[in-house]
């Protein structure tokens, strides 16, 4: 297990210092890949730990101290890039926190204070990871679980130090795991591990939002599953889209079984039954498509457990 004095840069002597009550490398954490001291890279520093503060006070363990901080996002599936767009980019923002024993992952809002969500890998749970790319640098990690995740938007001198990081802490850790041997949640009050899909913790009983409740809520309020899992600016977008797919149904819906007549376009015949009934059903289909797909990427969401209050 690499300790808090493990060396980084053979030019720069350890320098372990506290910060907010958080142990930290400043060698490491306020310089490039080549060990020298940017002003850039300790105020981005500094003011992540100063929003962070309060979760990697209770986060961090006896011998184990910061190296590195990161802004950094999990990378969506295809599903979510087809279907959002460029907003898929925004849905979990979060910072890399490289200690000596582990990476955290920590949720944070958009303007990086915390959002109490936290995952943790041992750096023994890393079969292999890599930094690819230059200026839009992204960190492939594959785990000794065979789950693999892929972290983008990284600074591209981010991803150089990181890079460096890599190669002195993969080998160095490779005896510590934990039993996941993946990223594995963590509570925000207790840091007890978290079981997949068991929306309640072990060991504070705190609440998180649950599958069950996103499900009925994505099903029968327009939006209503970007709202629950805290994305007011996507649900309101995806609200207007149910609204106008639902009255939609409802008028083709009318015609087609006769309560309303659609006015014809000029010089055209009026809609029969039979052509309002295919339309209707074309309706019906983008409408479960569209909830369908709500749910699919709100679910992974909930699945990384937000808590409930």
């Amino acid at each position: 297990m690499p300790t808090t004095q493990v060396p980084i840069h053979s030019d720069q002597s350890v320098r372990l210092s506290s910060r907010f009550g958080i142990p930290l490398r400043e060698d490491v954490a306020f310089t490039n890949r080549k060990g020298i001291e940017k002003t850039s890279i300790r105020k981005r520093a500094e003011k992540a730990l100063d929003k962070l503060q309060e979760p990697l006070r209770k986060l961090l363990e006896p011998d184990e101290a910061v190296l590195y901080i990161a802004r950094a996002d999990l990378l969506p599936g295809a599903f979510e890039q087809f279907f959002l767009g460029w907003y898929a980019a925004y849905l979990s923002p979060a910072t890399l926190v490289l200690t000596n024993r582990r990476i955290l992952y920590l949720s944070v809002k958009r303007n990086g204070s915390w959002n109490r969500g936290v995952r943790s890998t041992r750096w023994g749970d890393l079969e292999d990871a890599k930094v690819k790319g230059l200026l839009s640098a992204k960190l492939h990690i594959k785990y000794r679980s065979g789950k693999k995740e892929v972290y983008w938007r990284l600074r591209g001198d981010d991803g150089k130090k990181i890079r460096l990081l890599l190669g002195v802490l993969l080998p160095a850790g490779v005896g510590e795991t934990s039993p996941a041997l993946s990223m594995v949640s963590l509570c925000p009050e207790c840091r007890a591990a978290l079981a997949p899909q068991v929306y309640e913790c072990p060991g504070c009983r705190l609440k998180f939002k649950d599958e069950k409740t996103l499900l009925w809520r994505s099903l029968l309020i327009p939006g209503g599953g970007f709202f629950y899992t805290g994305h007011p600016a996507v649900g309101t977008f995806h609200c207007v889209a149910d609204l106008g797919l639902l009255w939609e149904v409802v008028v083709w819906g009318a015609a087609a079984i006769g309560l309303w007549s659609l006015p014809a376009a000029p010089g055209q015949n009026p809609v029969s039954r039979d052509e309002a009934l295919i339309t209707l059903g074309i309706l019906v289909v983008l409408l479960a498509l569209h909830k369908g797909a709500i749910t699919r990427i709100t679910r992974n969401l909930v699945r990384n457990f937000i808590p409930a209050s």
